[in-house]
């Protein structure tokens, strides 16, 4: 199942721009979620987790708290070092609004996709009600 973008579409948002600016290239789930005023931590690892295009999780996990670090896929290509806890440049604003322009593209297109299967929905709804009534019609009328 493809994630979605959509209903995820905030969260994956903030945590795209943290992750592409923050000093620290690779975070866990609990400190994103603080640096970033999410009170709901499991909207933050289920964003991390559910976009695997987007987050790479590390082999290792945190010293603090046991959990894997996760980092922009794109960010750590770019300045890939052995040590995640060395501090790397940001990533360039230009690849950022890249990212954050894709994932409202997704976010719309899901959208505009669910809206298009509501309204398919209905009108084979009304259309078999009105078959339904026809036939009822006919069957009287006869």
């Amino acid at each position: 199942m493809q994630p979605n973008y959509a209903k995820n579409y905030e969260v994956l948002m903030a945590v795209i721009t943290h992750l592409a600016v923050n000093k620290w290239p690779a975070r866990q789930p609990k400190g994103i979620a603080k640096d970033l005023s999410i009170e709901d931590v499991d909207s933050v690892r289920t964003v991390l987790k559910a976009f695997k295009g987007l987050f790479r999780e590390s082999r290792g996990v945190s010293k603090d708290h046991g959990e894997p670090l996760y980092s922009l896929h794109l960010r750590h290509a770019r300045f890939a070092v052995a040590d995640t806890d060395q501090e790397r440049p940001p990533l360039d604003p230009q690849d950022m609004f890249s990212l954050l322009r894709l994932v409202s593209e997704k976010a719309s297109q899901q959208t505009q996709h669910a809206a298009a299967l509501r309204i398919a929905a209905l009108t084979s709804g009304i259309s078999l009600i009105v078959a339904a009534a026809s036939l009822f019609v006919a069957l009287h009328k006869g």
